[in-house]
């Protein structure tokens, strides 16, 4: 495991190197990085983004938005203000900070969901209307922890009964600021963070996606990319999460390592076409 990890890590230096040498192509990169990185997580979901979707979401000066787009567009940005926040908490707390607060995971749910100030006026503002008090207290629950077990539901690993998630989320949050926890490879620390997180699943909708994101903070604040874990691989992500720990950490490994070598990709072949042509 631990050559595993070495290589990822010489790996993770050589992208940022490039990233560094070569600061225009590299926001170009990034800017396509973060769009496969959205379109990826959404599709683990079951929703697939068009290309003029994520554009339009995305680049809205780039291509025109059909009102028909608005949900999608909206649902979009929300994805990417929460891309967004992870990397200024990233920034922020960096390598010292190890554990996952309460607020982090609070914060996450109410970006992806929409459920912030900055997104509800977005979208009273593109959909030319106020909320109606019934709309507004069925957001307001959708903010809220899981009160049901869903009988039909996109993942199928055993998850914690209602009465036991806010202890189970305590217990989550006190794990990550253990001494134990703080030993572990950071890439040992997001895949336990996202596994323990995801039998919990503390969220009616978007426990995924949170479950995700706080993998690729822990990765953003050891000063790593973003894992992107394939929409090919959706299964196989499913039936990690039924396993033990040690099964979903080879995915995300295997996640992590397909986009550096990717990135790398990218990089030298536009460094032997600047070759070719010089």
């Amino acid at each position: 495991m631990k050559e595993r990890y070495q290589e990822i890590d010489e790996k993770n230096e050589a992208l940022r190197d490039y990233l560094g040498i070569y600061k225009d192509k590299g926001r170009e990169f990034l800017e396509r990085f973060e769009m496969s990185w959205i379109y990826h997580d959404a599709a683990l979901e079951g929703t697939v983004y068009s290309q003029q979707e994520l554009v339009s979401a995305l680049f809205p000066e780039r291509a025109a938005m059909d009102p028909a787009m608005i949900p999608v567009v909206l649902e979009v940005r929300n994805h990417k203000a929460a891309c967004d926040y992870l990397r200024e908490e990233a920034a922020a707390t960096g390598k010292k900070q190890a554990q996952i607060t309460l607020t982090t995971i609070k914060r996450i749910h109410d970006l992806v969901c929409g459920n912030t100030p900055e997104a509800l006026s977005a979208r009273s503002n593109m959909e030319r209307r106020d909320r109606s008090e019934k709309e507004l207290a069925k957001e307001r629950e959708r903010s809220g922890y899981r009160k049901d077990m869903p009988l039909h539901r996109t993942y199928f690993h055993e998850i914690a009964q209602p009465a036991k998630i806010q202890p189970a989320l305590e217990k989550f949050v006190d794990y990550t600021g253990s001494a134990e926890y703080r030993e572990f490879h950071p890439i040992k620390q997001a895949a336990v963070a996202q596994h323990r997180f995801m039998q919990i699943f503390p969220f009616t909708e978007n426990s995924g996606k949170v479950g995700r994101m706080l993998t690729n903070l822990v990765l953003l604040r050891n000063g790593y990319m973003p894992a992107i874990i394939h929409s090919i691989d959706r299964q196989r992500y499913y039936e990690s999460l039924r396993g033990a720990e040690g099964v979903f950490r080879t995915l995300l490994m295997d996640a992590i390592e397909n986009s550096l070598d990717n990135g790398i990709k990218y990089f030298k072949d536009m460094a032997r076409r600047y070759k070719a042509i010089n």
